[in-house]
């Protein structure tokens, strides 16, 4: 048998691992679904809620044990541990780990005759829950990031996002403002991504430098942690009223040694895989560990996806990731510095209100023409039959949105294509006219919030193009004129071929449009990594991450969508979009 690669995905609700081939196939997969398969734990969806307080965190325990039980399935299933090359994977985005002072001894020193929970917690621990990426509690913490440090479109320049209430920076400051005995007796703080690493190669692993991009600490342009916004964190700033530069100092340091340095991109090893394992399982001593990164950041490794090419995410929240080597900021979307190729940047823009609007329009289309809520086929006959832009657009949000920041509300208008003009409606028109509409309306914003991240693709300005203010921002007309190379299609949604169709058609990449069925994509991404990783390795050299999968990709496990690409019929719902986010009731 060939070497085998571990991708690991510590989400929410379960922890997954997906086994890859040489050739990138499926050996197999294996999964633990934290409510389901350790009910002690009590947790609903994965977490513990405070309504009160806004406050969603995870107990770190149940984490080991899920590992502990994956790894015993395995062996039950006589798993040929002695054939894995190189692990790798992924962890929930933001969420934070809090090590005592015993940690590293505790991991160097684990029995294999015990479990790996019974060991380590909850004595390696300071703080035995990590906060969850949708808690909601830090608003004061964020306001702080954003005032001291000049705004948001500063912070976002800096760190390449905005202040956000799961980042780890707010977190942490809510920590020491509210536990500071807790803080100061731990001695390392690491993400849930290097957590999963840490207990793999047996001591505390420092961060990934991509994953480091989601904590609002990082410089993302330095390649350093930023001074000021450490002092913010540690509430040592000036505006917090200290005056004492060696207070602020010694906090700072205090700190920097509690996050350790990033482990800069590449394919090194954090080390080899713990003796506990070799010992236990029967693991190769030459197993290797490459660096955990995020979840989303493991996404755009598990298709590939090169510079200028879109992946969108149907689910939920609709979700766009892009590679992109141009390092333009803005507080509109977020940005990380891409986890295996040099000098390039992941953007990525969320909406919350994907799915769910979609599918009120679709209830609400059925209940007036008497079909069952949950059926699509009146939608998409109405979808299919809206050939090209008819000037009518409007923004759906039940709830209320991130991108534009604005309460839930409905919101309509129409384009005179004799005048130019756009007239925002008053009253509620015929349901039908809201299914082209909405999905226009996304796919639009897409566009245009992406735009400023791709490379130019035509020099010559298509007519009708203006720029465009969104979010206080201006986006150019010249942006506007840049279209993606291709665009992939992931999630539930990407199923329905209509409306996968539509956004195809407003989007208008040049080369194509790609659809993947992949339900595994966080963990297949640590597989490819970890394997992309073990090859650099071997042959002692960097090899081009893209190159690399694109030669091994199988691309029949993804559809080729046949859409017609009409971008330019589209070019005036930009400016009705423009007039629609105007208006909106921030």
């Amino acid at each position: 048998m060939s070497n085998l690669y571990f991708g690991f995905d510590l989400s929410t609700q379960q922890l997954k691992l997906l086994v890859t081939r040489e050739d990138l196939s499926l050996h197999s997969t294996y999964k633990i679904e934290f409510d389901k398969d350790l009910p002690h734990y009590k947790t609903n969806k994965g977490v513990y809620s405070n309504e009160s307080t806004g406050e969603i965190y995870a107990p770190v325990k149940m984490w080991i044990e899920a590992l502990d039980v994956i790894l015993a399935n395995m062996a039950q299933d006589q798993f040929p541990f002695d054939k894995v090359a190189g692990i790798s994977g992924s962890g929930q985005q933001h969420g934070s780990v809090y090590w005592s002072g015993d940690a590293d001894v505790i991991l160097e020193s684990l029995n294999p005759q015990e479990k790996l929970v019974d060991q380590i917690s909850p004595k390696a621990f300071t703080l035995e829950t990590s906060p969850n990426w949708q808690d909601h509690s830090t608003g004061e913490e964020i306001s702080k990031f954003e005032s001291f440090i000049g705004g948001a479109e500063n912070l976002a320049k800096i760190t390449g996002s905005r202040a956000h209430y799961r980042f780890t920076g707010p977190q942490i400051r809510k920590i020491v403002k509210e536990h500071d005995d807790i803080y100061h007796n731990t001695k390392r703080i690491t993400l849930v991504s290097s957590f999963l690493a840490s207990l793999l190669i047996g001591k505390v692993s420092n961060t990934e430098e991509a994953e480091a991009c989601g904590m609002n600490l990082y410089d993302i342009e330095k390649k350093q942690w930023n001074d000021e916004l450490l002092s913010i964190c540690t509430i040592t700033h000036e505006k917090d009223g200290i005056k004492d530069e060696s207070i602020r100092s010694k906090a700072i340091n205090e700190l920097k040694s509690k996050i350790g340095d990033v482990v800069k991109i590449g394919y090194n090893s954090l080390g080899s895989i713990s003796p506990y394992y070799i010992k236990k399982y029967g693991f190769n001593p030459n197993c290797q560990i490459f660096p955990f990164t995020g979840d989303n950041l493991a996404t755009i490794l598990a298709l590939p996806l090169n510079q200028d090419e879109f992946l969108v995410s149907l689910g939920t929240s609709t979700t766009v990731l892009l590679v992109t080597k141009s390092y333009i900021p803005s507080s509109n979307y977020h940005l990380f510095i891409h986890p295996t190729i040099p000098d390039a940047y992941m953007g990525m823009i969320c909406y919350c209100n994907g799915a769910l609007a979609r599918e009120k329009v679709r209830d609400e289309l059925n209940k007036k023409h008497g079909k069952e809520s949950g059926d699509w086929s009146l939608f998409n006959e109405l979808l299919d039959k809206s050939q090209n832009f008819n000037g009518d657009l409007g923004c759906y949000f039940p709830l209320g949105e991130i991108v534009p920041n604005a309460k839930a509300q409905t919101i309509r208008a129409k384009y005179d294509f004799k005048t130019g003009n756009i007239e925002i409606v008053d009253k509620p028109w015929d349901v039908e006219l809201d299914v082209p509409s909405i999905v226009e309306s996304q796919a639009l914003s897409c566009r245009a919030r992406a735009s400023p991240m791709l490379s130019v693709k035509d020099d010559e300005l298509k007519p009708g193009l203006h720029d465009l203010e969104l979010d206080e921002k201006i986006i150019k007309a010249e942006s506007l004129n840049q279209r993606p190379t291709k665009v992939f299609y992931v999630g539930g949604a990407s199923a329905n071929k209509s409306i996968v169709n539509k956004i195809s058609e407003v989007l208008g990449p040049i080369e194509g449009n790609y659809r993947s069925d992949n339900a595994n994509s966080c963990a297949v991404g640590g597989a490819y990594k970890a394997h992309w990783s073990n090859e650099c390795l071997k042959q002692d050299k960097f090899i081009n991450f893209h190159e690399f999968l694109t030669e091994k990709f199988n691309w029949n496990d993804v559809e080729k969508i046949d859409a017609k690409n009409k971008w330019e019929e589209y070019l005036p719902g930009l400016s009705v979009l423009n007039k629609l986010e105007q208006d909106l009731v921030k």
